[in-house]
């Protein structure tokens, strides 16, 4: 099935996942924001589900994002892809190695921007996405919860795997202070925050729906 709004337009996404995140799976922790607030129906559902996934990079945002998709029976836009589709380019390193990152980072606002109006979505973000005020602002337009999904450092250099596919992550010094930097940016623009260092993708997926209810 495809959805379409304006120029934009993606596949609803089918079938189920549960793969894991990290091998072990204990009991997690989802924590409100007290400062962001979504909008509620009489049933108790969020009235909106426009979910917007944030964090750093090898988080799990694709994994978490496809499987909340598919759970909820709605469209799944994974932002960095349809950059690449509208780039020109194969791949996100060939973007950066040709054109820079200013180059990149314009192409995601032209997505961000693209998704203002979107109806009930499930969007995964890149891990810079947050860089730009606009770009958050025009993701939580039309009633967007954003999740932001916290991982250690250590998970995220062991989640990492091929550090080609990852510019920005070719040192590992420079990787952590950005890392760093970005931190208190993820959480300022989180309605949810959910930690997922040694969790289950259907363990973040459950405490997100709970979290939104």
């Amino acid at each position: 099935m495809r959805f379409a709004w304006g120029s934009f337009e993606v596949k609803a996404t089918t079938g189920q996942t549960s793969p894991m995140l990290t091998p072990s799976a204990p009991l997690f922790q989802a924590t409100l924001n007290p400062d962001r607030r979504c909008e509620y129906d009489a049933t108790g559902m969020a009235s909106h589900k426009k979910l917007v996934l944030i964090g750093f990079m090898a988080s799990g945002k694709s994994a978490v994002a496809s499987a909340l998709a598919s759970k909820l029976n709605l469209p799944l836009v994974q932002v960095d892809e349809e950059i690449v589709s509208r780039s020109g380019y194969p791949t996100i390193p060939a973007i950066f190695a040709d054109k820079g990152e200013a180059h990149f980072r314009a192409l995601e606002a032209e997505v961000a921007a693209s998704l203002k109006d979107a109806p009930d979505i499930v969007i995964s973000t890149g891990g810079g996405i947050i860089t730009r005020d606009a770009n958050m602002t025009n993701l939580k337009e039309n009633g967007g919860t954003i999740v932001y999904l916290r991982t250690s450092f250590e998970t995220v250099t062991q989640r990492a795997g091929d550090l080609s596919t990852r510019p920005l992550f070719a040192n590992k010094a420079n990787a952590l202070e950005l890392y760093e930097r970005r931190l208190p940016i993820y959480e300022r623009y989180a309605d949810i925050i959910i930690d997922t260092d040694g969790r289950s993708i259907d363990a973040v997926c459950s405490e997100i729906l709970t979290k939104i209810r």
